[in-house]
C-alpha cells in the first residue's frame, strides 16, 4: 500500500497554490495530488470568470484578495507563465437605495487601506461607451417590467481586474514540479471514493478509483480542495450530517458576444456590474457577460442555456446600453459555484471533527481571487500550526457551530 504524508484532492488553482507554497516553504514529505479530471484546472477553475477585487467589507476578504492581487501582478515574472493579468479595475453601479449604503462601506475601506473612487453618473458614462445612467428614454412599461432604476453613482476599485485562473493553476503545478527537491506526484482521472478515518476520527487515508482500478492509500493528512463535491465525499465516507459543510452546488453561466460597437474604449473597460447583478468585461474582440440566477437549485447539472442570455441579460442590458441589442451570442459555458449558504464565504482550515483533514472549500464564487493568498496561509498552517501571513481563523469550519459567521456588512 502506498503511503503519503499529504494527499491534496483537487488540481485547480486552490490545490495548486497550496502545493506550490508548501514546497516553497520547505515541505519535504511525500505528496500526492489527485483530480477526477484529465488535467490541471478542468473543474471550476477552468470555468471561472477570472475577476479579482478587494472591494469587500469583511477584513479577511479584503486582506486575502489584496494579497492575491499582488501575487498575481508578478505571477508571469516569478513563475514564467503568462496569466493574462489585467488591472483594469472593477466598477459597481448603484441605484438610489444601494448608493445610500455606500458611505458606510467607504468608511470600512478607508480603515483597511482599500483604494476606491466614487464616480458620478457622468463619470460612469465616460468609462462605459454608450451606457445611459438615466432611464428617462426607456418606455415606462418596459422600465417597470425590467425593474430598471436610475444609476446615481458608482464605486471604482483601481486595484481590481481580471486574469486567467487556469493558467495560474498551470503555473503553480509546473513550478511545483521543477523547482524543489521533492516532486509531487500528480494523478488525473482519479475519483476519491471515500476518506478513511481511525477510531479517534483522524484521517488515515483514501480509497481511490482510477484507470488502473481501485486503490487504498495511506495519508498522514488530506487537503480537500473539492468545491461542490465536498459533502458528497464526506457522506460517502460515513460522516454524519453535523460534520458536513453548509455548501451547495449552483450552476453559473458565462456568455461570449461581440463588442457593442467600434469605440476603442471598450477594450479597456473595467469589469462592470449593473442592473440585477449583470456583469461584463472585455477580452480582445469579445464581451464576456454573466448574471447569477437567483435561488439556483443545489445541483451538479451544467447544461449551457443560450436563452438565459437572451431573456435575462440582453433584454435588460440593451436598455442600459442600446448597442448591446445587436451583440451576437458567439458561445458560452456553464460551471459550478460551491456556495456556502450560511454566509457566502470560504471554509479554510482544519475540520474540528477529523484531525488531519484540511478544508479549502465553499468559496462561493471568489475562490480564484482568494486562492493565491489562501494557499499560502494554509501551507503555513500545515507547517507551523498557524497562518502567519493572515489570520484565517474567521473562516474556520467551526464558525457555523459557534454562530460566528463572516457576513458582508454592505452587499455591493
Amino acid at each position: 500500500m502506498r503511503r503519503f504524508d499529504l494527499v491534496v484532492v483537487g488540481a485547480g488553482i486552490g490545490g495548486g497554490s497550496l502545493v506550490y507554497n508548501l514546497l516553497a516553504q520547505g515541505f519535504r514529505g511525500r505528496l500526492l495530488v489527485v483530480d477526477r479530471g484529465g488535467a490541471v484546472a478542468t473543474g471550476a477553475t477552468g470555468l471561472s470568470a477570472g475577476g479579482f477585487r478587494n472591494l469587500w467589507t469583511t477584513p479577511i476578504n479584503q486582506r486575502l484578495c489584496t494579497h492575491s492581487a499582488k501575487i498575481l501582478a508578478h505571477f508571469a515574472e516569478e513563475m514564467g507563465v503568462p496569466i493574462g493579468f489585467r488591472p483594469s479595475g472593477y466598477l459597481f453601479t448603484h441605484g438610489p437605495e444601494a448608493w445610500a449604503r455606500v458611505p458606510l462601506a467607504a468608511e470600512i475601506w478607508r480603515e483597511n487601506g482599500v483604494r476606491f473612487e466614487l464616480l458620478s453618473p457622468g463619470e460612469i458614462e465616460e468609462r462605459i461607451p454608450g451606457l445611459r445612467c438615466g432611464i428617462g428614454e426607456v418606455d415606462e412599461e418596459v422600465r417597470e417590467f425590467l425593474g430598471l432604476e436610475p444609476i446615481v453613482g458608482g464605486v471604482f476599485g483601481p486595484d481590481c481586474g481580471s486574469f486567467d485562473p487556469s493558467q495560474a493553476a498551470q503555473g503553480y503545478f509546473l513550478r511545483a514540479q521543477d523547482r524543489f527537491p521533492v516532486r509531487p506526484e500528480l494523478g488525473f482521472g482519479i475519483e476519491v471514493l471515500s476518506l478513511l478515518f481511525g477510531k479517534d476520527g483522524a484521517v488515515t487515508g483514501l480509497r481511490l478509483k482510477g484507470p488502473s482500478g481501485e486503490e487504498t492509500v495511506e495519508a498522514g493528512q488530506v487537503a480537500l480542495c473539492t468545491g461542490p463535491w465536498t459533502n458528497a465525499l464526506l457522506q460517502a465516507s460515513g460522516c454524519p450530517p453535523e460534520e458536513l459543510m453548509p455548501v451547495i452546488s449552483q450552476k453559473r453561466m458565462l456568455f461570449v458576444t461581440d463588442l457593442p460597437g467600434q469605440d476603442p474604449r471598450w477594450r479597456d473597460i473595467p469589469l462592470t456590474i449593473v442592473d440585477q447583478g449583470i456583469y461584463f468585461k472585455a477580452e480582445g474582440d469579445n464581451l464576456i457577460l454573466g448574471k447569477a440566477r437567483k435561488d439556483a437549485p443545489d445541483s451538479l447539472e451544467t447544461t449551457f442555456e443560450p436563452d438565459y442570455y437572451l431573456e435575462e441579460i440582453n433584454l435588460v442590458l440593451q436598455e442600459r446600453i442600446p448597442a448591446v441589442a445587436s451583440c451576437r451570442l458567439k458561445s458560452g459555458w456553464a460551471g459550478l459555484y460551491d456556495t456556502c449558504t450560511a454566509d457566502h464565504n470560504a471554509i479554510l482550515g482544519w475540520h474540528d471533527a477529523h484531525a488531519g483533514l484540511l478544508l479549502q472549500v465553499g468559496y462561493s464564487g471568489h475562490g480564484a481571487m482568494e486562492s493565491p493568498a489562501a494557499g499560502l496561509c494554509l501551507a503555513e498552517l500545515i507547517l507551523e500550526g498557524r497562518s502567519r501571513s493572515h489570520d484565517i481563523t474567521p473562516l474556520r469550519w467551526n464558525r457555523f457551530r459557534e454562530g460566528a459567521l463572516v457576513t458582508e456588512k454592505i452587499v455591493i
